[in-house]
């Protein structure tokens, strides 16, 4: 090679690698704004919780719970694949198959309001909840509008804009929610549909000059095959919103209120880990989207991608007690052993979380679905056996197994070759 070939091709590998420092220091940026956001969300419902049970009384805050969960079941169980999709085809700038995604979320909560209708109907809703079930499900629609424009913005790349807006209107609308409760729960539930609203006209209003169009101007609006990947999305949405309740409730049938109430403490730490998970997941898919080799990307990183998950783990196994016992006192300690044995299970849930996001950008979706069928099943069947035996613990060290079992199938994915 001649000495102007070796100048040139050292200056190509610099300013490759100077793009690739910029590409990880934006990827940091949005992930770690986003994670921001979602965690003074969680903050700001943490208060929320208090003050309700507090105001509300049991009975009335045992109402809020079970129908809040449900609306939490229909929204997540219809958005946690398909926004994935939506994301990677707005990348892509495939208006078509996004349309297609929106087509079939709808569908999926048109089913959810007529699946509330016939329990109230047919007395097979709890009386405490039976009313209000069908006359809130509708709600859903609002909450479809939320990932919709927020996927708008995470295809582009600015998330930070996203973050910001969820900062503010969370906090205005949980705020106003919140406070509508001491009028009563009308006012409550009224509070909490302009709540979503809120949160969808403010992204709507951040997407709508910047974000890529959701629908076809032109050309081909119908694509019949993006429904076969939208249904396999759809049911690993559904299969995951069961999945991350299945242990509470067998906790709960076989162990007892008290054994779950540990578990659950335990349990909000460990989710509150997974919202970085998702935020990191959330700005990487745009960018792999883009690659012509997702998966090589990935790998270059992934030792930076799984020290933020074992540091986390490191860090709950030794500040678990205190993290328990200072804010809620002696009587959680059981929580403890609980909480050291989810902090492992972030190890894999990021591993999955990085390989479940190459096999979306490269179109296998349906692989993702079976391996999280059977991740599901294995989480069961363990569950069933440990629980009786360690209670919440069991149900701990169930879930480690489960997700690393769906972790080693990423793994030939992620592997150095």
């Amino acid at each position: 090679m001649g000495l102007r070939a070796r100048i040139a091709s050292m200056a190509f590998l610099r300013a490759g690698r100077r793009g690739y420092t910029r590409w990880r220091e934006r990827l940091a940026v949005q992930s770690a704004l986003w994670g921001m956001a979602l965690a003074w969300s969680r903050v700001l419902g943490f208060f929320q919780t208090l003050l309700l049970a507090h105001w509300l009384g049991p009975a009335d805050f045992g109402r809020f719970s079970a129908l809040q969960s449900w609306l939490r079941f229909g929204h997540e169980s219809g958005e946690s694949g398909l926004s994935m999709l939506i994301i990677r085809d707005l990348t892509r700038g495939d208006a078509p198959r996004v349309g297609m995604y929106v087509i079939l979320r709808g569908l999926w909560i048109a089913g959810l309001c007529g699946l509330a209708g016939l329990a109230a109907w047919g007395a097979v809703a709890p009386p405490a909840i039976r009313q209000e079930l069908p006359a809130l499900t509708p709600v859903l629609f609002l909450m479809l509008i939320i990932p919709l424009q927020g996927a708008r913005l995470a295809a582009i790349g600015r998330l930070d804009r996203a973050a910001v807006v969820v900062f503010l209107t969370r906090t205005v609308g949980l705020t106003g929610m919140t406070l509508a409760a001491r009028w009563g729960w009308t006012a409550l539930w009224l509070g909490f549909a302009a709540a979503m609203a809120l949160d969808s006209l403010g992204l709507w209003m951040a997407a709508r000059r910047v974000g890529p169009p959701l629908w076809p101007s032109a050309g081909q609006r119908w694509v019949p095959e993006a429904m076969g990947e939208g249904f396999q999305m759809l049911a690993f949405g559904i299969l995951g919103s069961l999945y991350a309740r299945a242990d509470s409730m067998l906790l709960l049938s076989l162990r007892g209120s008290v054994e779950a109430g540990f578990y659950g403490l335990a349990y909000r730490f460990y989710e509150a880990g997974l919202l970085l998970n998702n935020a990191l997941t959330v700005a990487l898919l745009p960018r792999l989207a883009r690659e012509e080799a997702p998966a090589h990307r990935a790998r270059r990183l992934l030792g930076a991608y799984l020290a933020l998950p074992l540091g986390m783990a490191i860090g709950i196994a030794l500040l678990a007690e205190p993290l328990i016992q200072l804010p809620f006192g002696p009587r959680y300690l059981p929580a403890v052993p609980m909480l050291q044995w989810l902090g492992l299970s972030w190890i894999p849930a990021f591993l999955s979380g990085l390989g479940s996001t190459v096999w979306i950008s490269t179109g296998r979706s349906g692989r993702l679905l079976v391996v999280f069928a059977v991740g599901a099943a294995m989480n069961l069947s363990l569950n069933l056996i440990l629980i009786p035996r360690w209670g919440g613990v069991g149900a701990a060290i169930a879930l480690l197994a489960s997700t690393t079992a769906m972790a080693l199938a990423f793994l030939p994915t992620l592997r150095p070759r």
